[in-house]
């Protein structure tokens, strides 16, 4: 009889051990601490279907969670959970990669474009001031200055973004004064040979 007893609990305590899984906390802190590696990288911006990715399994391991949490404590297993926050630490760790070789990259990019853009702007001048001025063009001449002032002030917003490390938003800014500036200068050489027929 003792020994049928001690073999009851004995299956119970094994029962018991299998069945009342721990939450994956530690886990849990690890893929937090790696999310918010990847946030300091500015991830989100420069990894962001990476970054969305590791974000949506956490938030399926969450939910995974919740529903062991919601069962009797036999019953719980939080496998899935454990597979899915080792997913997303995984995903974000690769974003934080990404997302300082895709910040460098575009470091070197905007570089590259402020050279031209200084180019742009003193050709775009130096057209300007060697336009004739008739009584056709004066009115356009005024507009084309305008536009240079324009076009200079988004260059100096771009230059302190870029100074700022905003460099997606340095660059689409510098796009816009090079598609702004070629068009000035355009409009310059149309106004030269308008007037010198």
């Amino acid at each position: 009889m003792f020994k049928r007893v001690s073999s009851v609990l004995g299956a119970l305590a094994l029962l018991l051990a299998v069945g009342c899984s721990k939450a994956p906390e530690i886990e849990m802190t690890a893929t937090n601490d790696a999310l918010q590696a990847a946030v300091q990288v500015e991830a989100e911006k420069y990894a962001p279907a990476e970054y969305q990715m590791a974000m949506d399994t956490l938030n399926a391991a969450q939910a995974a969670m919740e529903e062991q949490n919601s069962k009797f404590a036999l019953f719980r297993s939080y496998d899935n959970s454990r597979k899915l926050l080792a997913t997303s630490q995984q995903l974000a760790n690769d974003a934080a990669t990404k997302a300082v070789a895709e910040k460098e990259r575009v470091h070197t990019e905007v570089m590259g474009m402020m050279s031209k853009v200084d180019t742009l702007i003193a050709q775009a001048s130096k057209a300007l001031k060697s336009a004739p001025v008739g009584k056709g063009t004066k009115a356009d001449l005024e507009l084309i200055k305008n536009d240079m002032a324009a076009v200079q002030a988004t260059q100096a917003e771009a230059v302190i973004d870029f100074n700022n490390g905003d460099f997606l938003t340095a660059k689409a800014k510098f796009q816009a004064v090079v598609t702004k500036t070629e068009s000035i200068i355009s409009e310059l050489a149309a106004a030269k040979a308008k007037t010198s027929r």
